[in-house]
């Protein structure tokens, strides 16, 4: 299946960039593509798959023609 993968510039993806393609196979979930693109460590815990425009889980499994949205939340104070 082709997904189509974007994301905010200070995530720091070097292996892809937003906006393109990705070919997976079928019943990869939001999380194992954050671990295909190196997503790892302690922060991973507060980074949103957003798929379709809607907010998931990492445990949603993705179909073709999908857009997955990387989003990870900023705060402060």
């Amino acid at each position: 299946m082709k997904i189509t993968v974007e994301y905010l510039g200070f995530l720091e993806i070097d292996s892809i960039k937003s906006g393109s393609a990705m070919e997976l196979p079928d019943g990869t979930t939001a999380g194992e593509v954050f671990s295909r693109l190196g997503l790892k460590g302690s922060y991973l815990k507060y980074v949103l798959p957003i798929i379709n425009g809607t907010r998931t889980g990492h445990d949603q499994p993705l179909k073709d023609g999908d857009k997955l949205f990387i989003y990870l939340p900023v705060g402060g104070g």
